[in-house]
């Protein structure tokens, strides 16, 4: 299982162009009831099912949806970090804010981001898939990795250029603030 922090996977400039991107474009994101993604783990007790915005930039779908303001911005941070040789099945944008109750030891739904079996059934037949969590801001609201048997086994904080990349299918989560106003991630999902 490989989980590797990248602090500056984003430059200075580039860190301000996605910022100042998200202030002038990114009004637009879409109330999401359940981050739920894989109703088939189980929960856990320190599991909180918090209510989240997002901004889809990118999908792989029938619809292929592109967010052009921000579509380049992101794709030149991939090319740069030596991972544009992987095909983009999703890119998006997520944010959250304290959740009432909420302490440093919650964290949102367990889930996995790419499930091979459904891109098996599309005959898409990816060797290798990871994911990316770039973090937009400073703040806290880790993101929590976890084995098959759902215990933890990391946890990676929000800082403002620093981006998590994993092999899927891991288990992860991202959590809450508690002392910051909000938290904000860009979200990849890569395939071979």
């Amino acid at each position: 299982m490989e989980i590797k922090v990248i602090d500056n996977f984003a430059n200075i400039q580039e860190q301000l162009e996605i910022i100042n991107t998200i202030k002038e474009k990114g009004n637009l994101y879409q109330f999401v009831n359940s981050t739920v993604l894989d109703l088939n783990l189980k929960k856990t007790k320190l599991m909180v099912d918090y209510p989240q915005f997002a901004k889809l930039i990118f999908a792989s779908n029938p619809y292929c949806k592109i967010d052009y303001n921000f579509f380049p911005i992101v794709y030149c941070l991939l090319h740069k970090n030596g991972l544009s040789n992987y095909f983009i099945d999703r890119i998006k944008m997520n944010i959250n804010f304290p959740f009432p109750h909420g302490t440093k030891e919650n964290y949102g739904p367990i889930h996995h981001d790419f499930d091979l079996t459904d891109k098996v059934a599309l005959k898409m037949k990816p060797r290798k898939s990871i994911s990316i969590i770039y973090y937009v801001n400073n703040s806290d609201g880790d993101s929590v990795f976890f084995d098959k048997k759902l215990n933890e086994i990391k946890r990676v904080s929000p800082r403002q250029g620093r981006a998590v990349v994993f092999n899927n299918p891991i288990n992860h989560a991202g959590s809450c603030p508690v002392n910051s106003p909000y938290r904000q991630v860009i979200n990849f999902v890569l395939y071979k």
